[in-house]
């Protein structure tokens, strides 16, 4: 009964090493999520100032009507 309850308190201590690490984890996903959020916006807001989106892209110069 000891060897049983000896390997029962191993396995609830590698339990909460795996649910500690996914939680790190997870944060660090949702950071990044979030950034990505953010820097998806920040362009897109960039690109409605017409120097600067010329100055990115080139496509504007091969429409036939200027934006």
């Amino acid at each position: 009964m000891k060897l049983r309850q000896l390997f029962a308190r191993k396995r609830t201590k590698r339990l909460k090493g795996f649910e500690e690490l996914s939680d790190d984890v997870t944060d660090v996903l949702k950071k990044i999520v979030i950034i990505l959020l953010i820097l998806l916006v920040v362009s897109q807001l960039v690109l409605q100032i017409p120097q600067v989106r010329l100055w990115i892209t080139g496509v504007d110069r091969l429409e036939g009507t200027p934006f």
